[in-house]
């Protein structure tokens, strides 16, 4: 078993530490402006994912894929980021309205999950693909350009 070389806590838990940030940064701004342009939230995950993604691949370990770690953390925060704001929304708006009802509460995720978890998922993982894609090209330099090999 070969030693693995760390430069801390942060590259330990690179890809935990960019979901969680992703997630909460994108509920914090939904927090602030709850609209979007095509749907729910939009630009508010493309912006939390991006810096949660950015994150990860700053202290992406060498041996991880860049298109499989991207599409994992893309993936995993949109989807907590669709419950998190579903369950803020609950405590928010509903319990304030009509008291605390679990059925209420179960009810308005299924409908969250229901007309936005298909688009949410799209964009998590479109967004970790780009990236990975992105951050591949980067570290790789001779495989951008092979026709001019010296």
């Amino acid at each position: 078993m070969a030693a693995e070389t760390y430069s801390g806590f942060a590259q330990r838990y690179s890809m935990v530490i960019g979901v969680l940030l992703s997630v909460l940064i994108t509920n914090i701004l939904f927090l602030i402006l709850p609209t979007g342009f095509f749907f729910m939230g939009d630009i508010i995950l493309i912006i939390g994912g991006s810096i949660g993604l950015f994150f990860t691949f700053k202290y992406r370990k060498e041996y991880q894929s860049h298109i499989k770690t991207g599409v994992i953390v893309g993936l995993t925060s949109s989807i907590l980021s669709l419950l998190l704001i579903g369950f803020i929304d609950g405590i928010f708006y509903f319990i304030l309205v009509y008291g605390f009802d679990v059925l209420l509460l179960l009810q308005y995720l299924l409908f969250l999950l229901m007309n936005y978890s298909i688009l949410y998922v799209l964009v998590g993982v479109i967004m970790g693909y780009l990236f990975g894609n992105h951050y591949k090209k980067k570290e790789d330099p001779a495989q951008k350009t092979p026709y001019f090999k010296k």
